[in-house]
């Protein structure tokens, strides 16, 4: 597929690694912090380190349905209880086991500290309270120990993690009713550009719909966040302005789309640069290029290219490096494999290249081609893409099977046959 894009290279462009080097450095943990009941924590962020408090399970208890047994060992391997009694879920058997006695258990039940074993219920025949083994039985088989899932003390959850359903019941299993966790930022968004519509009107010549500003909400629902839609701005200094004042007093990070480049009808830069203060603006990534990214006051910005594909992928690339830190949350590089290509790939020097790429998974090897016309303008080429091919600044063209580096969109079974 032949690139159309020239003049790659711009002296003035930083480097990936740095942009984000920059981002982390700007973004600060927004440190207020809320209690939630339980069954509201999903998807919040652990603003305090989890320590049981107790032992799970607490109590001594049997792994399965059968007999708790106070054995003594036999060469024969032939073993004959009086059943004295019966251990259920909440209900124990409170006195002691003496040798060669039992109790009938169910799975959960407490397990008296005098057996030493519990004997499955298909293995054992009981007959008028008299129970009869005829097979090994292993000292303390069978058994669940208090703190063989969880001991007390033990740090469980770490600060900064990212509660899911399996945390929530880990928490719920410590008796945790309301959790400490990060409040949520306020991220506001906004689109720049005479020629667009919304999606209620109808459209002429010469406009588009906003998408955009559908694709932020989107991408923006996964995190822990609040987000304001502050709508359309019209190509004018003054009014793109007005609106970075009002959306930078009210956000903790703020988004725009569309005016950023070297137009004559790019004013968010400017307009940045008046009120505000610019890190960068310019990086050296295809999508993507004009990215301008800063503060106002307190508030992070971030002024996106107008391209709905450069959106996506600088959003995904640096936005969302940002998010995760105001939330509380670590930065982690994200998951990459190396793929077999399946056609041949050219680009120019001077830029690292994200393309769009369709990953599969053929007898355990990884297989990968482009989604279709790279334009950074073509959304419909992610539609079909479920991974970006990532190329480096040195690389101009690579042949059908030569391997690339590969970051999957998740960690998924489409990627398999």
């Amino acid at each position: 597929m032949k690139d159309s894009c020239f003049n790659e290279f711009d002296p003035s462009a930083i480097n990936v690694d740095k942009a984000i080097s920059k981002i982390l450095f700007a973004s600060k943990i927004k440190n207020r912090v809320e209690s939630v009941p339980l069954k509201k924590a999903y998807g919040r962020i652990l603003a305090k380190s989890i320590k049981s408090n107790k032992n799970i399970p607490n109590y001594k208890n049997s792994a399965m349905d059968g007999y708790a047994v106070n054995f003594i060992k036999q060469k024969n391997n032939k073993y004959i209880f009086d059943c004295v009694g019966e251990s259920f879920a909440g209900h124990p058997y409170r006195k002691k086991i003496k040798k060669n006695q039992a109790i009938k258990v169910m799975t959960g039940g407490m397990v008296p500290n005098s057996c030493n074993a519990v004997v499955m219920k298909e293995l054992a025949k009981e007959d008028n309270d008299r129970i009869t083994v005829n097979s090994i039985i292993v000292e303390n088989q069978n058994i669940r120990f208090p703190g063989e899932d969880i001991l007390k003390n033990q740090v469980v959850l770490l600060k900064g993690k990212e509660i899911d359903e399996v945390d929530i019941g880990i928490l719920a299993s410590l008796g945790q009713s309301n959790i400490l966790v990060y409040s949520k930022p306020l991220i506001g968004y906004f689109s720049t550009g005479d020629e667009l519509v919304s999606v209620t009107q109808k459209i002429k010549k010469s406009q588009v719909y906003d998408s955009n500003r559908y694709l932020l909400h989107g991408l923006l629902q996964k995190y822990p966040i609040n987000i304001k839609d502050y709508g359309v701005v019209k190509d004018n200094l003054v009014s793109v302005e007005k609106k970075l004042e009002k959306a930078s007093n009210e956000c903790d990070l703020l988004i725009t789309t569309g005016g950023v480049s070297v137009g004559d009808a790019d004013f968010v830069k400017n307009a940045l640069d008046k009120i505000g203060k610019v890190d960068f603006w310019k990086i050296a990534v295809k999508p993507g290029r004009p990215l301008a990214f800063g503060k106002i006051k307190k508030c992070l910005f971030f002024g996106l290219p107008g391209n709905p594909v450069s959106v996506v992928v600088t959003f995904n690339l640096f936005v969302q490096t940002a998010i995760r830190k105001i939330t509380g949350q670590e930065y982690k590089n994200e998951l990459s494999l190396d793929a077999k290509l399946e056609s041949e790939i050219n680009k120019r020097k001077g830029r690292k290249e994200f393309k769009r790429g369709i990953l599969r998974n053929k007898n355990g090897k990884f297989f990968v081609k482009t989604a279709g016309a790279q334009g950074s303008n073509i959304l419909s080429s992610l539609k079909d893409a479920n991974c970006y091919i990532e190329l480096d600044e040195n690389i101009n063209k690579i042949k059908k099977g030569g391997f690339v580096k590969v970051i999957p969109f998740s960690v998924s079974s489409e990627y398999y046959e």
